[in-house]
């Protein structure tokens, strides 16, 4: 993103999964603090919408490549998030519909990665558009 006072760096495979840790014990907390669910944002150009595109992701590991390796950061970060909560807590996963910039999601990985997150665990997918 161009705001900020840091340059950004390829995380190593340790911090994609620790990162991954990260939301699943930040669900965690919420519902043991109350709440009834929380939402992983994966659209509008932040982190987990960076793995997903080519225009970002530049990997050569197994978070870069193939879509199914694009799309493995927000399917684990689900099944991580729905793992350390209950059956009941809401997890909703914001889905980039359309993310209006060159080398974007196709329409087709859009729908493939909604029924992934779907099946990982997401009570809710919510929609967004543009970077």
């Amino acid at each position: 993103a161009p705001i900020g006072w840091f340059t950004p760096h390829a995380l190593s495979s340790a911090q994609v999964e620790a990162t991954i840790g990260d939301f699943a014990a930040a669900a965690a907390l919420a519902q043991e603090a109350g709440y009834d669910g929380v939402e992983v944002m994966g659209s509008e150009g932040y982190l987990i919408n960076q793995f997903l595109v080519t225009r970002t992701n530049h990997r050569s590991d197994a978070w870069g490549g193939s879509f199914a390796n694009r799309m493995r950061l927000p399917v684990e970060i689900v099944r991580a998030v729905r793992g350390a909560v209950s059956a009941d807590f809401i997890l909703i996963f914001r889905l980039s519909m359309l993310d209006l910039v060159r080398d974007g999601s196709s329409w087709e990985e859009v729908v493939e990665l909604a029924q992934a997150v779907e099946e990982a665990g997401a009570t809710i997918i919510n929609t967004g558009i543009g970077w």
